[in-house]
């Protein structure tokens, strides 16, 4: 491309009014422009001013200078980075511009080799804009960070865009390595590969622009950032300023007030353009090349979409998609009709993608893969919570995970600690959190902060934005969802609503969860993605297992039985989760990934994955998060697994991995096709008026979408048919779980197949693009096509008539578009025709004639193939949501392959572990809590072991409860494996417990209804809490929660303080578990004192890990060597040997020897404070004896 034609493409968005105009340039502030319109949030209105066009490329630089900046006349502009090869592209002409764009503009020949005509392309007119009352813009308010409710919101997004107005040369510069500097001699082919600029000292004008500025920045309603109700989503742009801009960088001024937070991706023509602070951003995070011109400005084919929307979106950033939704056809013919001279088409905002609303359309793929099989299987989910109360704090929590469109609504009824919350947050990991302003407490920030600091937050002013229950329960009984009959409604929400009012009210129960929908749902709207979800209608309640009455101690041993834990399961709050490594860490964005990579690599979830399907491994992570109590439940998980690990299943198993892993993101699939099929999105949605100009490419994914589902479903088809021609005569022996998911209660899906197999040419439709559906399939385009025949039938009848009336053969029909089917006459007959035939030409020798009863049916043949062109459009979507209309019945087939997928992991977990795998017993009609495990192995260390041939896993046996103690007080040398056994109990247990065979040669069990755990040390610097704060919270958790049924593991309770109350806490902690709670408990520590101090107590036990000592010395401590046997022995441990570890930990030996002789010290002052006390207690008894106390007495003197 020339380089006048990237020129031009610059003065689309610099001109200056044109000076002759003067008078219609001020008017522009008073007149409908290209703008958003905020009638609802998230509504776009199409909108327009009236401009003229200025083509002049000399007045580039006057319209560039901030209308706040005054520059003396040989003043020129700072230098900006420049291309010296241009990007190659094509925007001047695109495939839908003609040149009635431009329309009145006229250039000279000359004038145009200097500056050619730039097509302004297809742009919707977003908003309003006026100054100084801003009201027209958008003032939604969002935040990041609230600490209290008098701070105004500021959005860490927002801070972003500050930072990157105040860019310097250093931020704005590209690395070297990624610049390549082409000489002026290479051609421009050459030129185009390199991706090179001259770099220069960068001063971009956005930079100067005063309303810019951080200590000038405002929302839309004016309010400055100090302002308690400051809307970071908005900015306020001077109507001033707008006045000086072309009709197109209006468009994006506008846009960008609307969406201050937002990355703007702009459409002009074939191309998505990024300005200003946008541009920064996506030189920066893209990798893109600044494009020659004085303002920042970037971008990319439509065809990248995806990919870059998708970078931005991993790093944080919200994008907006800006489309061009109308023609220049539609533009010349609007102006017409609103007798206008607008020179610009509209431009709306057709979606908007943050962290938490994704949904993966077919924008975001390619054309090789299918976009949901190419993206992180793991679920992560846009959450709205709000909270209610005090000191017992109640939470109305809604998530949603957008990719497959599924909603949780729930209410949380949480301590001060949070717990529930952040066990939630733990399960159900975020994208990104909405929450009301003002109305967060202190103590649910600092959660925000600590657990889930690295997920994006946002702030909603409360009613309008955080909609209230009564406002949103009126909002889904709108036509828009789910309208005023209820036998629409998902029972979940059905369940809610208080039927005995007379108004749409909710139960007083659930206010709070309702509320929470309703941000969601305002949320949605935003992104324009609001019907998308909710039309899928899945809706379900999230019930919290710490709301589930845990087993009572009060209660009579009799009454805990098997029906005493049906429906209950396992609870893993989140320090459990964290001290197992039971999941990977929560981390919702690429830039936070685990900072330990081998630690959430060795996670269970991923040791025992072996899921082949995106919806196995999301349901298997669903089961190791929430393991469950119930012996049906249990039984029947654990005959399955067993019947599976047959030999003689071997070959079934092969087979059946080997299909599911060509089964593509079914759940996700669903959702696309689904929003594929709307209606809405194809008659009122702004994407429906967008001129894209890769349609047929799209229309290609989309069909390939649609295959690829079709296929998948076959596949997981024929193995159910496969499963039942080998097994259905053994039905008996087959275990029920097995049979749910593929025996006779499989949901039939064979005729739904075979109807979409003969509905279209599969291949066919691929390759061009367009879906021909076969006869039958659509009863309205088979009779358009009917009618279209019937009609040309009646046409070839009317010209026999004709014909015979006339007695001539030699009468045809002539013509074509707007003149066919005009009757050719031989001029000799045409001469005696009644005034019933119309002349319309004629040739030599015929006329060519019409008549009232033809024109008639010309004017029906035109109606029937206009309806037919109509349906044809509508043929793809209409196939669309037939596939749609089906998702109840594919959501039972995905929800039956994902179970057998799960079991099939675990089966595989357990025939290649290359351990001694054994069944779980679970004992419910013990009186004592009790567990049992020979030889156990930790899951994750064995598969550790198993791996490398240097590393050996030494297997443990453990006994707790039953008619043994049921606290074992665990001593032993530092990096002797204490914490490793205690971990491990806790792994296999929740192995166990998900129904899944353990590598342990035994292991015998009553259900654990919660898993403790106080492990590690360390401090929570954002939160405020030290290290020993930390220790006794997660300590007060496990008095105030745990029941007889629990497992609490404690590891070295007391070391953040002095060793006098480290040890009186621990000693009082341990007391009152093996006391009062009697549950099965591991409690470590290096206080031998408190060995001592409880060595006479029934219900606690010693045990040390054993190890042999070497050389040991009571000169030297550097001589000793110790060796960890790693085994579990009885008794308590003499020493921790903390000097060996001091050795090979490489402190120097002078160190060490220092160490030594100061313990020695302290060990003689202890002894001598204990022999004083001892002293006395003697002295205060009446019948101590003199010689006793004499004999403590001279041991004082000699060892003074």
């Amino acid at each position: 491309m020339s380089m006048k034609k990237q020129a031009s493409l610059l003065s689309f968005f610099t001109r200056s009014p044109n000076p002759k105009n003067t008078s219609q340039s001020e008017s522009i502030g008073n007149q409908t422009t290209s703008m958003l319109k905020h009638t609802t949030p998230s509504e776009i209105s199409k909108l327009q001013k009236d401009v003229n066009v200025e083509n002049d490329i000399q007045m580039e630089e006057e319209t560039i200078k901030s209308p706040h900046i005054k520059r003396s006349p040989n003043e020129k502009l700072p230098s900006v980075k420049k291309l010296c090869t241009k990007r190659r592209r094509v925007v001047v002409s695109s495939d839908s511009e003609d040149e009635n764009e431009m329309m009145d503009v006229k250039k000279s020949e000359e004038n145009m080799k200097q500056s050619p005509k730039y097509k302004s392309v297809k742009s919707d007119v977003l908003s309003q804009l006026k100054s100084p009352d801003p009201k027209h813009l958008s003032s939604k308010t969002s935040s990041k960070n609230e600490s209290t409710p008098s701070e105004p919101d500021v959005s860490e997004m927002t801070i972003s865009f500050i930072n990157s107005f105040r860019a310097t040369e250093q931020d704005l510069s590209v690395a070297s390595s990624k610049i390549s500097r082409s000489a002026d001699s290479k051609t421009e082919d050459e030129s185009s590969a390199a991706v090179e600029s001259d770099i220069e000292s960068v001063q971009f004008p956005h930079l100067n622009f005063d309303f810019l500025k951080p200590d000038n920045i405002r929302d839309a309603d004016g309010r400055l950032r100090s302002h308690p109700d400051y809307c970071p989503r908005t900015l306020y742009v001077p109507e001033a300023f707008i006045k000086k801009q072309t009709p197109g960088h209006r468009q994006w001024w506008a846009a960008k007030s609307a969406y201050f937070d937002t990355v703007l991706f702009f459409k002009v023509g074939k191309f998505y353009e990024m300005y200003h602070m946008d541009a920064v951003i996506g030189v920066e995070n893209l990798n893109l090349s600044y494009m020659r011109g004085n303002f920042a400005h970037c971008g990319f084919p439509e065809v990248a979409y995806g990919r870059f929307a998708d970078q931005l979106v991993n790093r944080g950033y919200k994008v907006a998609r800006v489309e061009q939704t109308e023609t220049p056809a539609q533009l010349e013919n609007r102006n017409k009709i609103e007798k206008a001279n607008n020179k610009v088409v509209r431009r709306e905002v057709c979606n908007i993608t943050t962290p938490g609303t994704r949904t993966y359309g077919v924008l975001d793929g390619n054309d090789e893969q299918n976009t949901a099989d190419m993206m992180d299987t793991t679920a992560r989910y846009l959450y709205a919570i709000a909270e209610r109360g005090a000191e017992s704090v109640e939470y109305g929590v809604c998530f949603i995970d957008t990719t497959v469109g599924r909603f949780y609504v729930s209410r949380l009824s949480d301590s001060g600690s949070r717990s529930a919350l952040r066990t939630l947050f733990s399960h159900y990991q975020p994208a990104q959190i909405l929450y009301e302003r003002g109305r967060v407490s202190a103590t649910t920030m600092t959660v925000y902060n600590s657990t889930v600091s690295a997920v994006p937050r946002e702030a909603l002013v409360p009613k309008k934005e955080f909609l209230t229950s009564e406002n949103t329960l009126k909002l889904l009984a709108s036509d828009k969802y789910f309208g005023e009959l209820y036998d629409k409604w998902p029972v979940v929400l059905l369940d809610m609503i208080d039927r005995d009012s007379l108004a749409l009210k909710c139960k007083p129960m659930y206010d709070a969860c309702i509320s929470a929908l309703g941000a969601i749902i305002w949320y949605l709207r935003r992104c324009l993605i609001d019907v998308d979800m909710i039309s899928m209608r899945r809706f379900e309640l999230y019930r919290p297992m710490n709301l589930t009455e845990s087993p009572s101690q009060d209660k009579d041993e009799s009454e805990v039985g098997e029906q005493y834990w049906s429906g209950r399961r396992l609870i893993l709050d989140n320090l459990a989760l964290k001290h197992l490594n039971i999941i990977p860490p929560i981390g919702s964005m690429k830039k936070f990934a685990p900072r330990d990579p081998i630690t959430a690599k060795y996670t269970l979830y991923n040791i025992i994955n072996k899921c082949a399907t995106p919806a196995g491994k999301r349901l298997l992570r669903q089961w190791v998060c929430a393991p469950v109590c119930d012996r049906e439940i249990l039984n029947s998980r654990q005959d399955a697994i067993e019947w599976l690990s047959e030999a003689r299943l071997n070959g079934f198993i092969g087979k059946a991995m080997e299909r599911l892993r060509k089964v593509p993101d079914l759940e996700r699939l669903v959702q696309k096709i689904h929003t594929l099929g709307l209606k809405y999105r194809a008659e009122e949605h702004p994407d429906s008026r967008a001129q894209m100009f890769e349609t047929m490419r799209y229309n290609k994914r989309k069909i390939r979408d649609l295959v690829q589902a079709l296929e998948g479903f076959e596949r997981v088809h024929n193995l159910r048919l496969e499963f039942m021609k080998n097994f259905a005569e053994n039905q008996k022996t087959v275990p029920s779980l097995l049979e749910r998911c593929f025996g006779y209660r499989f949901p039939d899906i064979a005729n739904d197949l075979e109807h979409f197999k003969n509905a279209f040419n599969c291949d066919k439709a691929q390759e061009e693009g367009i879906i021909v559906p076969e006869k039958g399939v659509i009863k309205e385009y088979d009779d358009a096509i009917y009618n279209v025949k019937e009609c040309t039938h009646e046409l070839d009848l009317y010209l026999n008539v004709i014909r015979k009336q006339l007695h001539s053969s030699n009468i045809n029909f002539f013509g074509s578009g707007r003149s066919r089917y005009q009757l050719e006459i031989p001029e000799k007959i045409a001469e005696n025709l009644g005034h019933e035939f119309e002349l319309k030409s004629s040739r030599k020798g015929y006329k060519r004639m019409v008549t009232d009863e033809l024109v008639k049916l010309v004017k029906d043949l035109d109606e029937a193939e206009n309806q037919l062109d109509i349906i044809r459009h509508d043929i793809m979507r209409r196939v669309f949501a037939d596939f749609g209309d089906r998702s109840i019945k594919w959501t039972m087939v995905i929800e039956r392959m994902a179970t057998f997928d799960v079991l099939l992991s675990l089966t595989l977990y357990s025939q290649n572990c290359g351990l001694n795998m054994c069944r779980p017993q679970f004992i419910y009609d013990s009186k004592r809590p009790v567990l049992e495990i020979k030889s156990g192995y930790h899951p994750s260390l064995a598969a550790i072991a198993a791996s490398s041939s240097s590393f050996t896993y030494i297997p443990n046996s453990v006994l707790l409860g039953g008619n043994e103690p049921s606290t074992i007080l665990l001593t032993g040398p530092n990096m002797g494996g204490k914490s490793t056994l205690m971990r491990q109990v806790g792994v296999l247990i929740v192995l166990a417990q998900i129904g899944s065979f353990v590598p342990a040669s035994e292991m015998k069990l009553s259900p654990v209804d919660r898993i403790f755990t106080r492990m590690g040390a360390g401090d929570r610097i954002i939160a405020g809490q030290s290290t020993f704060y930390v220790e006794l919270y997660e300590t007060n958790l496990i008095l105030r929660n745990a029941t007889r049924h629990s497992l609490v593991i404690m590891d070295e309770l007391g070391r953040g303080t002095s060793t006098y109350d480290g040890t009186a806490i621990a000693y009082a902690v341990l007391l009152d578990v093996a006391i009062r709670l009697q549950c099965r408990t591991f409690f470590s520590t290096h206080y031998h004192s408190l060995c001592k101090a409880v060595e006479n107590f029934s219900n606690i036990k010693a045990a040390h890990m054993a190890c042999i000592v070497e050389n040991e010395n009571a000169e030297d401590p550097t001589m000793e060597n110790v060796t960890f046997l790693y085994t579990l022995a009885d008794g308590m441990c003499p020493k921790s040997y903390g000097f060996f570890a001091a050795k090979i930990s490489g402190l120097r030996k002078e160190v060490i020897r220092a160490a030594f002789a100061a313990s020695q010290r302290l060990d003689a002052g202890k002894t001598r404070k204990e022999r004083m006390a001892e002293l006395r207690r003697l002295a205060l008894n009446e019948e101590c004896s003199t010689t006793q106390i004499r004999e403590i007495i001279n041991s004082m003197l000699n060892s003074s």
